[in-house]
């Protein structure tokens, strides 16, 4: 049995992206410190937590991306998942266990979800704690309409209305945690890069496990790419013709479309009225106040520091010579990926000297 199990939970746009991409590409460097990421949740990300426990229609994406749409599919991977995570937890031997997904934060939003995984992982360590960082809601909504566009959305800006949305209503989601894992075991951190250790998530999240990386661990930057207001109204468009989904299953025509846009992107804010900003602020400042009391011992009941809301004013117009630009820039891209590609293979075959880096 291991001793300790941390459960990272999100919330989605708070550095969730780097932890995963450092634990990914360290796991045989954390495994030599006793630390555990597994591969049955996911290699990478571990959507698959977030595919088992959840059963409403906020996980149906989430299995298309994982490719368990099929009934029979997902009905296998529920009724063995439990027991391959065991197993590979068990034959680690490592004292110290992580797992790491965003949507565990947004897509599990029934108490009998968050029971379902909390009862899977009770049996797995000593301990478990659930770490969950938070940022403020305004900022969450700016963030996540530019990942929503990213994920092939294609509906207009619409910022949240409801007081008890879960998504944004910490509170409301923590409350979840908080009865299916003990109160105690919930870690929430905020996410300010001027109070987190090291000044970012990852060296925060393992802090909290005790580790501090060293020389030994890679820390690669720029895992999650930004678009400029234009870059999205390109793809916001471009999501029309080329959706993420076709027949329940990912669309392979999409490649890495917004990788190549961010190529290009000088990453210029989303045009919100700063009245718009204030109104989100507004509608969770009370559910706020219970958390800073409940989960951080604050009395004076202050999440977050006091934001200025500024008038962001639109971006540049996407016109048709700019959308021209961007798809000859797409295209130069898609091309030197083949060409690569092409090189790659004739190296294989034999037919062409290695490609050797520039030193």
């Amino acid at each position: 049995m291991a001793k300790e199990l941390y459960l990272h939970i999100g919330t989605e746009k708070t550095g969730s992206t780097a932890l995963q991409a450092v634990s990914d590409i360290n796991r045989e460097a954390l495994f030599k410190h006793g630390i555990f990421y597994p591969k049955t949740p996911g290699e990478r990300n571990h959507v698959r937590l977030a595919v088992f426990a959840g059963d409403g229609p906020d996980t149906r994406n989430l299995r298309k991306v994982v490719g368990l749409v099929p009934d029979n599919a997902y009905k296998n991977f529920k009724a063995h998942f439990a027991d391959e995570l065991r197993a590979e937890i068990r034959d680690s031997k490592c004292s110290r266990i992580f797992l790491s997904n965003e949507h565990l934060s947004s897509r599990l939003i029934s108490a009998r979800e968050v029971a379902r995984l909390a009862a899977t992982l009770r049996p797995l360590a000593d301990k478990v704690k659930v770490v969950v960082y938070l940022r403020p809601q305004s900022e969450l909504f700016l963030s996540s309409y530019s990942t929503a566009i990213k994920a092939g959305r294609i509906k207009p800006l619409e910022p949240p209305t409801d007081i008890l949305d879960p998504r944004y209503n910490y509170e409301k989601n923590l409350s979840l945690w908080a009865d299916a894992c003990d109160e105690a075991n919930v870690i929430v951190r905020i996410y300010d890069r001027n109070i987190l250790v090291g000044g970012d998530v990852v060296k925060d999240f393992f802090s909290i496990m005790g580790y501090e990386p060293g020389s030994d661990i890679t820390i690669p930057t720029n895992v999650n790419s930004r678009l400029d207001y234009v870059a999205l109204r390109f793809l916001q468009e471009f999501n029309r013709h080329v959706p993420l989904f076709v027949k329940e299953k990912v669309n392979p025509e999409r490649g890495d479309v917004a990788n190549a846009l961010a190529k290009k992107s000088m990453a210029s804010e989303l045009g919100v009225p700063a009245s718009t900003l204030r109104e989100i602020a507004k509608l969770y400042e009370k559910s706020n106040a219970q958390v800073a009391r409940r989960f951080l011992g604050r009395s004076d009941g202050k999440l977050f520091e006091d934001l200025k809301y500024l008038d962001r004013p639109d971006g540049e117009a996407l016109t048709v010579e700019k959308a021209v630009e961007i798809a000859a820039h797409l295209w130069r891209w898609k091309q030197r990926q083949y060409s690569k590609a092409k090189r790659e293979i004739a190296v294989l075959k034999g037919k062409m000297p290695p490609i050797r880096k520039p030193r």
